[in-house]
């Protein structure tokens, strides 16, 4: 997306692809936009400040013939290239994906920082709700919202389009630290892996932390960096026999491990988890 669209609104972006279309995509087309304001019902006056909000930016050029507004306008190189810079976002999934991802999160920012938790469906009420000037589908805005919860960006209290939604704290940071750009953002912090023990309704599986199974009914939460820290301290011994012990600072992280699960519940997802990671523990605290 370059500057130009950046500062476009979503009107003027309507209208600028509505000119694409009706001058057969080719610069210096005189075209009467009367049709404009009728098909969108905007009164002559607000099709004209439109144009001439396009004119300053150098995209079309007015034709003043002394007429009653609205006048002729025709795109220019650089509006043509424009137009067709949008036309061809909006063809290209990734580019509405991206869009509604970052409009999402900021979006969310926005209602949370105000002390909403507002239901995803209101989203589309709202400014960042269209893309080039073409709201979004609601299936193309569930996705986007179940893929941030799955890179932990925010949380969904409820089914699809009805959740409430509210950022986390890693979503908090892309809003504001991040400037909203959540591919750049997830780039550089991905998402620790989950890591929760409880209750197991099923069969249970375990491998290096990651229970696959298990209720929402949470008995035990571990921080996913101290067990990535664990499983990494034991693979370098393992990389360097009768090399130098683990650090003081690997042992005591092993320590802190140890004591929490022997506080968790006796629960078949608690032994599960030991098994997996205690001989890892072993090594580490070496006995």
């Amino acid at each position: 997306m370059t500057c130009h669209t950046a500062s476009l609104g979503r009107h003027e972006v309507r209208l600028l692809l509505w000119l694409h279309e009706q001058c057969g995509r080719q610069a210096d087309v005189p075209v009467p936009t009367g049709g404009f304001g009728r098909q969108k019902n905007m009164p002559a006056l607000g099709v004209a400040a439109l144009i001439e909000a396009l004119q300053e930016r150098g995209l079309v050029r007015v034709h003043e013939d002394g007429e009653r507004p609205p006048p002729d306008a025709e795109l220019t190189t650089a509006g043509l290239a424009q137009a067709e810079q949008l036309v061809a976002d909006l063809e290209n999934p990734d580019a509405v994906r991206r869009y509604t991802e970052n409009a999402l999160i900021m979006w969310a920012y926005e209602e949370n920082r105000s002390g909403r938790r507002p239901r995803l469906k209101e989203f589309f009420i709202a400014e960042q709700s269209s893309f080039h000037g073409q709201v979004l589908g609601q299936g193309v805005v569930e996705g986007s919202a179940a893929y941030l919860r799955q890179a932990r960006l925010l949380t969904l209290d409820g089914d699809a389009i009805t959740a409430r939604v509210e950022l986390t704290d890693r979503g908090r940071t892309c809003a504001t630290s991040g400037g909203g750009d959540v591919s750049a953002y997830v780039a550089h912090e991905p998402a620790p892996a989950g890591l929760t023990i409880g209750s197991v309704t099923g069969n249970v599986n375990v491998l290096y932390g990651t229970i696959e199974t298990f209720n929402q009914e949470t008995g035990l939460s571990l921080d996913p960096e101290q067990i990535r820290q664990l499983i990494q301290a034991d693979r370098d011994l393992e990389d360097r026999p009768g090399g130098p012990p683990p650090s003081p600072e690997a042992r005591t992280l092993a320590a802190r491990i140890r004591e929490q699960l022997a506080t968790a519940p006796n629960s078949v997802a608690a032994q599960a988890l030991l098994q997996t990671i205690g001989p890892a523990l072993t090594r580490v605290l070496g006995g």
